[in-house]
């Protein structure tokens, strides 16, 4: 294998001149960004800017960003239709992408509210109901907020985003409340690079950071093939309007979990210790497995970012960091909407997932669906949900104890509705079959003519979250503090409570080594609020 090595890796730019529509300076219209930590009036967020700048960072390796507002800087102004193009450098109008991450909160009339770091004209909401996209330059719009594309329950993108919607071709959010994660934005470049789709990398960037979350993509066109074949082609940012005749969306719905949580780990505590990782190696062994030709291995490229690929016919393979590797098996047949039945779908996807564990111990975790609706922006004609594939996800286990680590430790393998195996990740680890008893507590010497006190090793999982969970209580309030302006009125404690059926203990993987710990989700919001957040809280029981 000859691995060839690029500075940055492929460009999301049409494949056109990119510079055409201006020379005015480096920027060209591309991309810019809004994220917000401190609020006007809501509760503090902590890893916005990092989600944002995640996204960006790939792309400001072709050309420079318009714009970045951060906090105070995201104002009603950019978002409206006067000035969402203000200088032809700024606001979400003024370029072809634009990412927004921050709250979002969506009402019983399908209104869309953004809340945003500083007053304008006495405004500090950003309101569906209240913008005009795509009539200048966006064509993709990313809400990284909660409930920025709610497509259940009566809602649906055409609802809420077909008046707004003067010529974007795609637009990408959460049908659910979403944790606060710096990783969106950047997960989605990963899963872009593995060869995904934009609709399937923002879902499965999503599915890797929380799968008890709804990510959710709408593309529009002038027919319902049109819009439909948007979400299944589209992986390049084009200049160029579309009528929104059609509107067709996805999203991902958790059908059922199979396994039962463990809530206590039987038996002795161990690290597990993991073997290093060789990505040219996995490439290979992977594209054994996928039955690529060796040809297609021959030439192999790398970009700085880690992701190896290659492509034979139809079928794709590719590594990339933290062990996840991806395979796009076959063209999935959607005209069948005949949904897969569990059973079926878990005996199907079993087969698969052994191949592609090469050995690793596995127990079915969770089944969930991928979903597609569509109508037309008049109303006229609106579809049914249906189910296009069916994705079963497997944990890798130690001595019968799962991995827990969202995006880690898995196998998840998608099937279509004829039960054909579509795509596949692979996210486990080799163990060494070395292990080593914890010392995450250890005594100290006894003084001089005392007795030495053995630590306990064994600690009680909830008592060990609830030490965590208060640890991360007091650093986000100190955060907030810190973050409010001079003056400010300080911010009442927000409400906490427990998301229901997280709760568990298992295997974190961290490097190359596998420890046990416990692991639940919390809902962080003030009392009555529509803007909420979650956030994963983890103890270690044992480093």
């Amino acid at each position: 294998m000859r691995i060839n090595y690029s500075d940055r890796g492929p460009s999301p730019l049409e494949p056109e001149k990119p510079g055409a529509a201006g020379d005015r300076d480096s920027t060209f219209g591309w991309w810019g960004a809004f994220s917000i930590q401190k609020f006007v009036n809501q509760a503090t967020l902590y890893h916005t800017h990092e989600d944002a700048t995640g996204w960006l960072a790939y792309l400001q390796q072709f050309y420079d960003r318009n714009f970045w507002f951060a906090d105070g800087g995201a104002q009603v102004w950019a978002y409206e239709e006067t000035y969402d193009n203000w200088q032809d450098r700024y606001g979400m109008d003024a370029v072809v992408a634009v990412y927004h991450s921050g709250h979002g909160g969506m009402d019983g009339n399908g209104v869309f509210f953004a809340p945003l770091g500083a007053a304008w004209d006495g405004r500090s909401d950003a309101i569906s109901n209240r913008m005009a996209l795509g009539n200048e330059k966006a064509n993709y719009v990313f809400w990284s907020t909660c409930d920025s594309l709610k497509v259940t329950g009566g809602h649906s993108p055409i609802r809420t985003w077909a008046g707004p919607n003067i010529g974007f071709r795609m637009i990408f959010g959460f049908e659910t409340t979403s944790i606060d994660s710096g990783d969106y934005g950047k997960k989605f470049w990963e899963k872009w690079r593995a060869g995904q789709t934009y609709c399937d990398a923002w879902l499965n960037a999503s599915w890797d950071i929380y799968h008890g979350q709804a990510p959710s993509v709408c593309a529009v066109g002038s027919t319902q093939a049109e819009a439909t074949n948007r979400l299944n082609t589209e992986r390049n940012f084009y200049r160029d309007h579309v009528p929104d005749n059609w509107y067709a969306w996805r999203w991902y719905y958790a059908r059922q979990g199979v396994r039962e949580l463990l809530t206590q780990l039987p038996g002795q505590q161990k690290i597990v210790q993991l073997a290093p990782r060789d990505p040219s190696a996995e490439l290979s062994r992977l594209g054994e497995l996928a039955d690529i030709p060796s040809a297609a291995l021959q030439d192999v490229s790398v970009e700085r970012l880690g992701v190896l690929s290659a492509t034979s016919g139809d079928r794709v393979i590719s590594t990339g960091p933290q062990g996840n590797r991806w395979i796009r098996l076959a063209e999935p047949n959607h005209r069948n909407t005949q949904q897969l039945s569990t059973d079926r779908a878990v005996e199907t996807a079993r087969g698969i997932a052994e191949r592609y564990a090469e050995g690793a111990d596995l127990v079915v975790d969770s089944v969930h669906d991928l979903m597609q609706n569509s109508g037309t922006k008049d109303g006229s004609e609106i579809g049914r949900p249906v189910s296009l594939q069916t994705h079963v996800t497997f944990r890798q286990v130690f001595d019968g104890v799962p991995v827990i680590t969202p995006g880690r430790g898995l196998i998840r393998v998608g099937l279509d509705n004829d039960g054909t195996p579509v795509q596949a990740q692979i996210a486990t680890r080799q163990a060494t079959g070395v292990t080593r008893e914890p010392s995450t507590e250890v005594s100290p010497p006894p003084p001089k003519g005392g007795k030495a006190t053995a630590a306990p090793l064994e600690r009680d999982p909830r008592k060990a979250l609830d030490a965590a969970q208060r640890k991360l209580l007091a650093h986000l309030a100190a955060e907030t503090a810190d973050a409010a302006a001079p003056g400010a009125a300080a911010q009442r404690p927000p409400q906490v409570s427990d998301v229901p059926g997280t709760f568990e203990v298992g295997y974190e993987m961290e490097g190359n080594e596998a420890y046990p710990a416990a692991r639940k989700l919390i809902e962080i919001g003030a009392q009555g609020s529509m803007f909420k957040t979650r956030r994963w809280v983890v103890a270690p029981l044992a480093r």
